[in-house]
């Protein structure tokens, strides 16, 4: 079942590279008038106005300390500011130990990451390697750009076991929320909500 899910999804993926930027627009007005996105007559297949019109909510582990966090963000039409703040601690820089307020609109990108999973009956966690980074932790980082959208709360790091990453990472291009960054040798994907752009790290 699962397998077929995925073959679906895969499918669904073959889309028109001029549909990228609406489905961009789409995230943010979700994120900013979800009543004017739920009138949407354009909105995609997955990201459907009953999808957007749901409460959203993430359900995140870290990579390596196991912790998990299962919150709804948004709901009725506004943020709720206590589950939102318990996401932005989890998404911390460990490393500084200190958090910062994430991208609401970055959250919609997870939340609909996580939708595609339940879509699917894939009942899991999306696997959190990085979210919120402070400069003298960006710094330290090989390979890390020195204006990382991780130092604005504007991007993630992560993976979801079991679902090979190059599906994982059509997907997250076919959302059009930002950049994507595809890490087959470290198995994650990035995703950010800066200019729409992709490469292979």
């Amino acid at each position: 079942m699962v397998r077929q899910g995925l073959a679906l999804s895969a499918i669904m993926l073959q889309v028109a590279p001029e549909m990228k930027l609406s489905r961009r627009a789409l995230l943010i007005a979700a994120a900013f008038a979800p009543e004017a996105f739920a009138r949407s007559s354009t909105a995609g297949t997955v990201m459907t106005p009953n999808f957007w019109n749901q409460p959203r909510w993430v359900w995140l582990k870290r990579a390596k300390t196991d912790d998990e966090i299962r919150a709804v963000y948004w709901a009725d039409g506004q943020l709720i500011v206590s589950e939102y703040e318990k996401i932005c601690w989890f998404l911390r820089d460990r490393a500084a130990g200190k958090a910062m307020y994430m991208n609401p609109v970055l959250l919609d990108v997870i939340y609909a990451q996580c939708g595609w999973l339940k879509f699917n009956g894939i009942e899991r966690p999306y696997i959190s390697t990085s979210g919120a980074r402070f400069p003298e932790t960006n710094s330290k980082l090989e390979g890390a750009a020195k204006n990382s959208q991780h130092l604005l709360g504007n991007a993630h790091d992560g993976y979801i076991e079991g679902i090979n990453i190059e599906v994982q990472n059509e997907f997250a291009k076919w959302l059009g929320g930002g950049g994507v960054g595809y890490y087959r040798a470290k198995n994650f994907i990035h995703t950010d909500v800066g200019n729409i752009r992709y490469w292979r790290g």
